[in-house]
Formats: C-alpha cells, sequence, structure tokens
C-alpha cells in the first residue's frame, strides 16, 4: 500500500535526496510555539515531521529531550493538544508525513484504541514506541495496524543479527537506527562502527533506513547518508538551537536557516539513490 511516508521516501530517492527528520516536543514551551515551529521547519524544507509525547520517565532520552518534555508537561500538555496540532498541520500540509514518538506509559493510560484511532483520524501516518519490547507487541501492533498507522522500529547498535532481522520482518514505514548506546543528545563526533552498523541494516531491510541520536551537524549527516541512510533525525541538537535562541518568533528565521544547511548535506550517495 503506498502511504505518504513510502511516496515522501520514494519522491526523496528519485530527486537524490535523504529526509529531514526534526523532532519536536509537542507543548515546548507551549502550543503555540510548536505550531509556529512546526510550520516554520516544513517551510525551510522537513520532509517528515516526528512528534514527540511528553513523558514523566523518559529513560531513553537525555537531559535536552527531557527538559523539553519536562516543560511541556508543566505547562499542562494533555494528549487532545496532540491531535490538534496534528490536525492544524494538515490544514496547510497534506502531503509530509507525521510519525509520533512516544513512550508506552501515556497512550496506556490514554487507551490504545481510543489513541489510534484519533491519531489516524487527525492526519498522523506512523506511531514510534520508544519501550515497547518487540516480543510484547503483537497485541498493540494489530490495534496500530488496523488504524492504517505504521509501526516504526528502533535498532540499536547492540542488535544481533536474528534481532535485526526479526526488527525488520515487523517494521513498516521505516526503521529507526539509533547512532550510540545510551541517552539521546548531540555528540561532537559519532563512532565510526554506526556507520558500518548503519550499512548492515541497510543490507538488510526492506523499507528505508533512518539515522538518530547524537547528529549535530552536516559532517555527521553526509558521513551518514554516504553510509547508506535514507533521512536523519534531528531532536537534542535542534532543541539546544532553540533554547540557545529564547524560543521566541525571531528564532525561527535562524532554525530556518540550520534546517538548510543540514539539508544541503542530504544528497545520497549512487548506490543509496537506487533504492531498497
Amino acid at each position: 500500500m503506498v502511504t505518504r511516508i513510502s511516496s515522501t521516501f520514494a519522491s526523496l530517492r528519485r530527486k537524490g535526496i535523504a529526509a529531514y527528520i526534526p523532532y519536536v516536543c509537542v507543548g515546548d514551551p507551549s502550543i503555540d510555539f510548536s505550531k509556529k515551529l512546526i510550520h516554520n521547519l516544513i517551510n525551510a524544507g522537513a520532509d517528515i515531521l516526528e512528534i514527540g509525547i511528553p513523558f514523566s520517565d523518559p529513560i531513553a532520552d537525555g537531559p535536552l529531550v527531557q527538559g523539553a518534555m519536562m516543560r511541556s508537561l508543566a505547562n499542562g500538555f494533555k494528549m487532545k493538544h496532540l491531535f490538534e496540532l496534528v490536525s492544524d498541520v494538515r490544514v496547510f500540509e497534506n502531503n509530509k508525513p507525521i510519525v509520533v514518538m512516544s513512550y508506552l506509559n501515556p497512550i496506556i493510560q490514554f487507551g490504545i484504541e481510543r489513541f489510534c484511532e484519533l491519531a489516524s483520524q487527525a492526519g498522523v501516518d506512523g506511531l514510534l514506541l520508544v519501550d515497547l519490547p518487540l516480543e510484547e507487541s503483537e497485541e498493540i501492533d494489530k490495534i496500530v495496524r488496523s488504524n492504517d498507522l505504521d509501526i516504526i522500529r528502533i535498532i540499536a547498535p547492540t542488535s544481533g543479527d536474528e534481532r535485526i532481522d526479526r526488527l525488520l520482518e515487523n517494521s513498516s514505514g521505516f526503521v529507526y537506527v539509533v547512532s550510540v548506546a545510551g541517552v539521546t543528545g548531540p555528540r561532537e563526533k559519532l563512532p565510526q562502527t554506526v556507520f558500518s552498523f548503519l550499512k548492515t541494516v541497510k543490507a538488510r531491510s526492506r523499507v528505508p533506513v533512518v539515522l538518530g541520536f547524537g547528529i549535530s551537524g552536516p559532517d555527521q549527516v553526509a558521513l551518514a547518508v554516504k553510509a547508506g541512510a535514507d533521512g536523519i533525525v534531528e531532536g537534542s541538537n535542534l532543541i539546544k538551537l532553540y533554547n540557545s535562541l529564547g524560543k521566541s518568533d525571531s528564532s525561527l528565521p535562524i532554525l530556518a536557516s540550520h534546517v538548510r544547511e543540514l539539508k544541503s548535506a542530504m544528497v545520497l550517495s549512487e548506490t543509496n539513490a537506487q533504492g531498497i
């Protein structure tokens, strides 16, 4: 089935470029700023949006994402704000995919069936549950898929071949390879092993492969794309940047310039541009 996610990656591959995927924690520091930030990121060239649901115990995230989540929760985030935000985006942008990234607890508390139904109605395309073990995901997977949402898995550098194959077999939309073991957060340099690992996953995958965790500049982006990444997720580094700029409307043009700089490094290698 052709989806917004599959058609976006196919279109980008024809153009010879990888996908820029910014992570935005909904409600940090306000719903209004999240809306303005997303509009700005799309206008600057974001290809896919990854919207994060705040959670009080984000064990996979470093200080920057944790801070964003705490600010959102302190300012009164409710799940309805996510659906309202996605619906707002769909008013002016109906082609770019939207993926929701969340810990399992907030969605279970809300009700998994209700969440998936409302997310799909609002215009969400995929769901990435950070702490849902593959071994315990069968029932949730059925609910997610029954609402026409892709299930995106995380593949860590510590994964063995058998586990990689199982994760790939049970993924749709794309898979998310994390660059380092540990929590999110920008790194000045990524370990060389991540690029060989990325190539390994890419060679086995039937869906696009994106890289996240630690991305902080165009040089890292260029290396990742050269190694086979079909897309790059930028989260903590983006939060760090808008924190330093004061999270005001005046910061938006600077953020747009930053996005364009990263996108300039996203030219696919000839092999990668030929497809999966």
